[in-house]
C-alpha cells in the first residue's frame, strides 16, 4: 500500500509536466521581448546598475527604468534577481546565475 502512494504522485506529476509546453514557452519568451528589452536584460545580467546600462546603451536612466518596468511585467517578476531567474528559466537568457 505504501508503495502505491508515491507511484501515484509520480504519475500525477508526470501528467502535469507533460501539459507544460516547454518548447512553446521558449519560443514565446524569445519573441516576447523587444531588442532593447533584450539588451537591457543582458546588461542587467552583467550586474550593471541602471546608470551603467543607460551609459552603455546611450539612453537616459528613465529609458532604462521604462524597459525594466516592461520586463518586470512581461516576465512576471518582482525583483531584478527574479527577473533574471525567470529569463533563464524561459530560455531567453543563457548566462549562468
Amino acid at each position: 500500500m505504501h508503495g502505491t502512494v508515491p507511484a501515484a504522485r509520480e504519475d500525477a506529476r508526470g501528467r502535469l509536466t507533460d501539459r507544460i509546453p516547454a518548447t512553446r514557452v521558449r519560443v514565446a519568451g524569445s519573441s516576447l521581448l523587444s531588442p532593447k528589452e533584450r539588451e537591457v536584460l543582458e546588461l542587467l545580467a552583467g550586474n550593471m546598475s541602471n546608470k551603467q546600462i543607460a551609459l552603455a546603451m546611450d539612453v537616459s536612466s528613465e529609458t532604462v527604468k521604462w524597459h525594466l518596468k516592461n520586463l518586470f511585467g512581461k516576465l512576471n517578476a518582482g525583483t531584478r534577481k527574479h527577473l533574471l531567474d525567470r529569463a533563464r528559466m524561459m530560455g531567453i537568457l543563457d548566462t549562468p546565475g
